[in-house]
């Protein structure tokens, strides 16, 4: 609902003052109650990411906070000097990608009403993590399997 304008809002008889008022109220109203979905979905986000060899899964929440972090079948196989960088690693790519889990949950919040409040929202997520990277092709190393790649010689 776009401003009042002022100089006619107050101008006229006093009942259509009262309802002009009225209805700038109303439009208050109902976009506070967007607004508070909008930070209600924000506050439920959370991202979780998997490093390429699937040792560790980290997830964080809306402020990009670690609130879990597991560790899979094949973290015995990854050096423990090795162990830090990938937990971080899957940190910084989860917190990369909540921009666009924002964005998702403000479109749906607000649609196209609040078009500069939407992108104000995102915009701050984007500064503090960025915006996800492309995805990483998985990295092959001698301990991993062979995947979709036959070992089998072909003609053999």
């Amino acid at each position: 609902m776009p401003e009042p304008q002022w100089d006619t809002l107050f101008n006229g008889d006093p009942a259509q003052v009262e309802r002009g008022v009225d209805e700038w109220v109303e439009g208050l109203r109902q976009r506070a109650d967007r607004l508070q979905r909008l930070k209600t979905q924000v506050d439920r986000i959370q991202v979780t990411e998997t490093s390429p060899n699937g040792a560790v899964t980290v997830t964080v929440d809306a402020t990009g906070k670690p609130i879990d972090v597991r560790f899979g079948d094949r973290v015995g196989s990854v050096p423990p000097r090795e162990l830090g960088p990938l937990v971080m690693g899957c940190i910084r790519t989860a917190q990369s990608r909540i921009a666009q889990q924002v964005r998702e949950a403000t479109t749906a919040a607000v649609g196209d009403d609040l078009p500069e409040t939407r992108q104000m929202v995102v915009d701050s997520y984007r500064e503090k993590f960025g915006d996800a990277p492309p995805p990483e092709r998985p990295r092959r190393g001698p301990d991993d399997d062979f995947g979709d790649e036959s070992y089998v010689r072909p003609g053999w």
